[in-house]
């Protein structure tokens, strides 16, 4: 078989970049390249490698590997305290990679990167809404900026574009990801029911009534396809989500039906406090019903949770402009794709059935 395009995804292993994965296995004009720290846990055609993107020596050793690349995704991303440093290590890694890729690979055409909600101020808990991709920036420092910066200038007068992307929170399968709010809310459920409490909010009555949307990780992987293919996306920023908005006072009734428990009213309290003794309890169920033997840190960031169940005011993107430029698959329902995302879990033995 011929295919048209070779992909190289970069963080390969999150859930971005394994949903990616999943999707492009199904797309016959693709080959597909990837790099993660760690090994799949899960089947995929790519060839995958373990390289060190912080160094430019690593990636200069697979030179002939990276020889085909036409396109990159780049979903890779190191986590650090400090905001400064925060950006000049992931600018540090885009740079290698794009500086790899175009000094190896002749036919590189594109890179399709990640960005967020954090380049409108979803970080500080209040952006104006419906956000829009021409809203101005926030007072620095932010990663986003800066690797977008970086791509905006060295691809001047090159032969490569570059696009941006902007999910706001995610729902995939994935594992040790430590912004994934699907498996939070499944695990979150799997233990009311061990435990014999209704399923609560757990936040205020203000949180629980906002306004918020989510992408679907099959959704944005689509999106990254479609944006690196099409040549009016070059240098242009998409907001990217499932289309609708919600309410969490809608969602969460639905989810205790789904897991056969009743949802009793909102309340305030911190899930990271709450889940500091719950370890003993999720290697019981992990014991009782088969599960894949991953502890309760590997699976949910109960931090992350508090922040995104904390924020009472409206979150949610305007996606419009990649419409009008031709993307039409986001008409997704968020609270039954979240029902769909709790089976799968099941059925990947994450969370008990």
């Amino acid at each position: 078989m011929t295919t048209k395009h070779t992909a190289l995804v970069l963080g390969a292993t999150g859930i971005i970049g394994r949903n990616l994965l999943t999707y492009l296995d199904t797309r016959p004009d693709w080959k597909v390249k990837a790099v993660s720290r760690r090994a799949p846990d899960f089947a995929t055609r790519a060839e995958v490698k373990s390289l060190d993107l912080q160094s430019a020596d690593s990636l200069a050793s697979a030179a002939e590997w990276l020889r085909d690349v036409t396109h990159v995704f780049f979903a890779a991303y190191q986590e650090h305290p400090d905001p400064a440093d925060l950006s000049r290590i992931n600018v540090s890694l885009l740079r290698n990679v794009v500086e790899a890729v175009e000094k190896h690979a002749p036919g590189f055409r594109h890179v399709s990167f990640i960005q967020g909600g954090k380049a409108y101020g979803a970080q500080f808990g209040l952006y104006k809404t419906p956000a829009k991709e021409t809203d101005p920036r926030h007072f620095p420092p932010n990663f986003y900026y800066d690797q977008e910066d970086y791509l905006r200038d060295a691809s001047q007068g090159r032969r490569w574009t570059w696009t941006a992307l902007r999910p706001d929170m995610m729902m995939g399968l994935a594992v040790g990801n430590p912004m994934n709010l699907g498996n939070l809310i499944g695990v979150y459920a799997s233990l009311c029911k061990t435990l014999r409490v209704p399923l609560r909010f757990p936040s205020t009555p203000r949180a629980y009534s906002i306004l918020a949307n989510v992408t679907d990780a099959t959704v944005l992987a689509k999106a990254m396809e479609w944006s690196a293919l099409n040549e009016a996306c070059a240098g242009e920023i998409f907001n990217i989500t499932n289309g609708d908005v919600f309410r969490w006072s809608q969602v969460f009734p639905r989810i205790a039906d789904a897991f056969g428990i009743s949802c009793a009213d909102p309340q305030p309290f911190s899930l990271t406090e709450a889940m500091k003794d719950k370890s003993p309890v999720w290697e019981a169920l992990t014991q009782r019903h088969g599960l894949q033997p991953h502890g309760l840190k590997k699976l949910a960031n109960w931090a992350f949770g508090d922040f995104i169940f904390g924020v009472e005011n409206d979150a949610f993107f305007d996606v419009n402009k990649a419409r009008r430029f031709g993307f039409q698959e986001m008409h997704l329902d968020s609270t039954e794709a979240m029902v769909a995302l709790m089976r799968q879990l099941q059925a990947e033995k994450l969370i008990p059935a």
